[in-house]
């Protein structure tokens, strides 16, 4: 089986393509420098390779900054995703789009891969646009939703969180959001189960287990840490940010047997940074 990764040096990519390195696969891996899915050229490129598989892990992440550049954020997750579509269906290839828990809007405790959805920032706008339209051009894809990603290779809570621990002996984390960490290295090997059991075309919630704030998440990064600084709740109130964000985003993974608890992943992360 013949896999592209895009946006393999990203945090989820790089150990994507670790961990497809482990398989049988025969796997090509393309970072912006390589192929830029905003770019209809570069299509050709890929429909060149014939990919059984087309695993899109580039995408605009910046929550808050989509709000005022709106224009590069809509055109990576909206106009690539459609480039990526129409190129998979041309060469008879199955697409596993990277999507999020903001797709929702919060309103509910948690959500199943059905529930409709109802963004209520810009990133989490185009993150359904996107999926929108491979919903409606191409039968076989995977869209598989995530949440608050953490991992070696990217921008992540979990590393700022122990740098700030590290500086300050105080820190206010919000605790009226609600959602499940999610480990890099879990996910990839979860793509690949899903890929290579050839599970039924569709929208798939995977993360890792457990519910947590982002107090409760810092409070364990903070103790795993062995660091002397106190965690304390806040409300979003107290931290306005440009980007609302959803109250609950709790990701139900009803099709895709659960993952590893978030705390025992976060544990793993951690001891390999030392």
């Amino acid at each position: 089986m013949k896999v592209i990764v895009t946006g393999a040096k990203g945090m989820l990519g790089t150990d994507l393509v670790l961990a497809l390195a482990k398989t049988d696969f025969e796997v090509i891996a393309w970072d912006l420098a390589d192929f830029d899915i905003t770019n209809k050229k570069d299509m050709e490129k890929l429909i060149a390779e014939k990919p059984n598989v087309v695993i899109n892990c580039a995408a605009y992440t910046n929550v808050d900054l989509a709000e005022t550049e709106k224009e590069k954020c809509a055109l990576i997750n909206i106009e690539g995703v459609k480039n990526l579509t129409l190129a998979c269906k041309e060469c008879s290839s199955t697409l596993v789009q990277i999507s999020t828990d903001y797709v929702f809007d919060g309103s509910k405790e948690s959500y199943d891969e059905n529930d409709i959805k109802n963004p209520i920032n810009y990133y989490g706008e185009t993150k359904a646009k996107g999926e929108d339209f491979i919903l409606s051009n191409l039968k076989n894809y995977y869209i598989v939703r995530t949440s608050w990603l953490f991992g070696k290779n990217g921008k992540n809570f979990v590393d700022t969180i122990s740098k700030l621990a590290k500086e300050k002996q105080e820190l206010k984390v919000v605790d009226d959001q609600k959602g499940k960490p999610t480990f890099t290295k879990d996910l990839s090997v979860a793509l690949i189960k899903l890929i290579s059991t050839k599970m039924p075309f569709g929208i798939y919630h995977i993360t890792n287990s457990g519910i947590c704030s982002w107090f409760l998440f810092a409070k364990e990064i903070v103790e795993l840490n062995k660091l002397n600084c106190i965690v304390k709740p806040c409300t979003t109130l107290d931290f306005p940010r440009p980007a609302k964000r959803p109250k609950f985003s709790v990701l139900n993974n009803n099709k895709f047997n659960l993952l590893r608890s978030w705390e025992s992943a976060l544990k793993e992360y951690l001891g390999e940074l030392k």
